[in-house]
């Protein structure tokens, strides 16, 4: 893909998904100033939590779908979540050319997390880093390039609570850094040596939404 055909539609990617969260973060805002969590009013105090698991639904939109695990307490908190690259429409936006496929293609990250509140909830603001690799089959040439990214990025957000329940709205920025690049034959192919993998290092900046329970 060319680096300006990538730019320009990063760059709309960009966008749309800070557009998207701004309006969540806004209505999400708004819902917490008029309705106080009903296990906070019962007792007065936060709730003690000691963390959650989540599933991220937008990802399909974007990125792919994550699920991961929290653990913490008070206010700070720590992540391990996986996901799914292949399946988000951007992900193949920005990835694949005409005739490209992906192959089993995934993420990996870890973040730490501040609440500006006790129990992990409402606003907060967190560091995570996440290796994606990917995997694109180009049937017409019988070959897969693979390659391996760290991506560094810091993210903000709020989270809304309704009993052990919470819907989680972040955006994030960051840059991808090209770890690895290869280029291999598909079966039946024997031109992978002739062709080099791409870097596709980038600004990165993307939107989270994730349903959660507290455990």
């Amino acid at each position: 893909m060319p680096i300006d055909s990538f730019g320009s539609r990063w760059s709309l990617s960009f966008v749309f998904a800070a557009a998207l969260v701004a309006c969540v973060l806004v209505g999400g805002t708004a819902a917490a100033d008029e309705e106080t969590s009903p296990t906070r009013a019962a007792g007065g105090a936060a709730p003690a939590r000691h963390g959650s698991a989540f599933v991220d639904p937008l990802g399909f939109l974007l990125f792919g779908p994550r699920v991961g695990v929290e653990i913490g307490g008070g206010r700070v908190s720590g992540a391990l979540y996986g996901r799914w690259f292949n399946l988000g429409l951007l992900s193949r936006s920005l990835f694949l050319n005409d005739g490209d496929d992906f192959g089993f293609s995934y993420g990996a990250g870890l973040r730490g997390r501040y609440y500006l509140s006790e129990g992990l909830e409402g606003a907060h603001v967190g560091i995570a880093v996440e290796y994606l690799r990917t995997r694109i089959e180009t049937p017409s040439v019988l070959i897969a390039t693979v390659s391996g990214y760290a991506v560094p990025y810091a993210e903000a957000g709020y989270r809304f609570t309704v009993a052990n329940f919470y819907a989680d709205a972040s955006a994030a920025l960051g840059y991808a850094f090209k770890l690895s690049g290869s280029v291999e034959n598909l079966p039946g192919g024997s031109a992978a040596g002739s062709y080099q993998a791409q870097d596709k290092s980038s600004v990165y900046g993307s939107a989270s939404l994730d349903l959660g329970v507290y455990f």
